[in-house]
C-alpha cells in the first residue's frame, strides 16, 4: 500500500535516538526512552518517538511544502522525544515552532555529548503528591487525544457524547474542594479552565438536546429549509462554539505541559 508520508528509515530513527543517548530532547525532561522489559529477560521497551520537525505529510504540524521528500525524511528533520512530549509538540504546534525544535535538538545532542564524561542533571519540580495526583486527574480527563478531537469537532447537527461528557465531568469538579490545588500556579490554571468550561456549557446547552450517543445541536440544513433568514446567526453561533472549545484546549494544554515537565505521567 502506498503512503503519502515521508517517514524516517529505521536507521535514521536509531541514529536520532543514539545521538541523544535515548533521552527525550524536550528541555529538562530527562526521560529515558529505552530499557528492559520487566516481563522478559531478553526483550526491551522503546518508549520514544522519532518526531518530524516539519511534518511528514501535508496537513501535519509545521508542514513545509518547499521541502523535498528526501529532506523530510532526513535526519536533519528529526528530533528524538518521549511519547508524551512527541504528542505535545504536535498537539500545540503553533507554540512549538521549527526554530524551537531545532534548538532543542542541538541542546539535547550537546547534553548527550557532555554525559559521556559527566552525569546528567535532571529537573526537580516541587509540587506536593496531592497536587500531582489532582493534576493527573485533570490531565487524564483532558488528554492529548481528547483535546485534538475537541479542537477538530465541527459542532453541527449531531455532537458525540464523547466530546461533551468530559466537560460535564469537569463541571462536577468545580465546586468540590478535593480538586483544588495547593500550588498557586496550578490553581490559577484550574480556575481559568473552570471558567472556560462554564462558558462553553452555557453556550452549548442553550441549543443542544440529549440523545443516545450524541447531542442534537445546530442543524444548518434544517434551518435553511425552515428559517433561512437565521442561517447567518447560527453559522456565527457554531463559530463561537468552536472558539470556546479551542480556548478550553489551550488552557488544558498548559496543565498537560506541567504534568510532562514533572514526569508525573
Amino acid at each position: 500500500m502506498s503512503s503519502n508520508r515521508d517517514d524516517f528509515s529505521p536507521a535514521t530513527k536509531r541514529s536520532l535516538a543514539d545521538r541523544v543517548g535515548w533521552i527525550c530532547s524536550y528541555p529538562n525532561c530527562g526521560q529515558s526512552t529505552l530499557g528492559p522489559d520487566s516481563q522478559s529477560e531478553e526483550d526491551k521497551i522503546n518508549n520514544g518517538i522519532a518526531a518530524h520537525i516539519c511534518a511528514a505529510a501535508p496537513g501535519g504540524p509545521r508542514y513545509d511544502a518547499s521541502m523535498t521528500p528526501e529532506m523530510r525524511k532526513s535526519i536533519s528533520n528529526g528530533i528524538w522525544m518521549c511519547r508524551n512530549h512527541g504528542n505535545l509538540v504536535d498537539a500545540d504546534h503553533s507554540q512549538y515552532t521549527v526554530e524551537k525544535l531545532i534548538a532543542w535538538k542541538t541542546d539535547a545532542e550537546s547534553a548527550a555529548y557532555k554525559r559521556l564524561s559527566q552525569p546528567a542533571q535532571l529537573l526537580t519540580i516541587g509540587y506536593s503528591s496531592r497536587d500531582l495526583n489532582t493534576l493527573k486527574i485533570y490531565c487524564n480527563l483532558f488528554n492529548y487525544e481528547y483535546l485534538q478531537q475537541l479542537k477538530n469537532e465541527p459542532f453541527r447537527a449531531k455532537v458525540p457524547t464523547s466530546i461533551i461528557d468530559p466537560l460535564h465531568t469537569c463541571m462536577n469538579y468545580i465546586g468540590n474542594p478535593s480538586y483544588q490545588f495547593n500550588a498557586a500556579d496550578l490553581e490559577k490554571l484550574r480556575q481559568e479552565l473552570n471558567a472556560k468550561v462554564l462558558d462553553f456549557n452555557r453556550h452549548f446547552g442553550a441549543e443542544s438536546g440529549g440523545n443516545i450517543g450524541y447531542y442534537d445541536y445546530v442543524d444548518l440544513n434544517l434551518i435553511r429549509q425552515r428559517n433561512p433568514s437565521r442561517v447567518e446567526h447560527y453559522v456565527k453561533y457554531i463559530e463561537s462554539t468552536q472558539q470556546l472549545a479551542y480556548e478550553i484546549s489551550e488552557v488544558a494544554l498548559k496543565l498537560l505541559t506541567i504534568q510532562a515537565e514533572t514526569g508525573n505521567i
